[in-house]
């Protein structure tokens, strides 16, 4: 179908940034229906609890994962992970957590 993006060159996981677990908690089901892998910050031994934006986004550029964060400034960072093309689009807003859900799509 003309517009759908090709299965086989869309990203194989997705991680969540700490600041939104609540939100993937909530929307588990969907995300595994969307990703192979849902990998949470703080629940992943690769992925301390306070794992830094740019050690977060080299992950996901090594395991050809997205990210979805509520901190609109994580790119910022990514750069130091030798990262220099991100694509960022907001994906839900999360009510009880009382903040945008971003998924940022980290370009190779």
């Amino acid at each position: 179908m003309a517009g759908l993006p090709n299965p086989e060159s869309m990203p194989k996981g997705v991680v969540i940034d700490h600041d939104i677990l609540g939100w993937s908690d909530e929307h588990k089901e969907e995300l595994l229906r969307e990703y192979a892998e849902v990998i949470q910050v703080g629940k992943h031994p690769d992925l301390p609890q306070r794992s830094f934006d740019d050690r977060v986004a080299a992950y996901c550029r090594k395991r050809d994962c997205n990210l979805m964060t509520g901190d609109a400034r994580s790119y910022t960072h990514f750069y130091e992970a030798g990262i220099e093309r991100v694509g960022i689009s907001r994906r839900d807003y999360w009510k009880k957590g009382d903040r945008p859900v971003y998924l940022v799509r980290i370009e190779k």
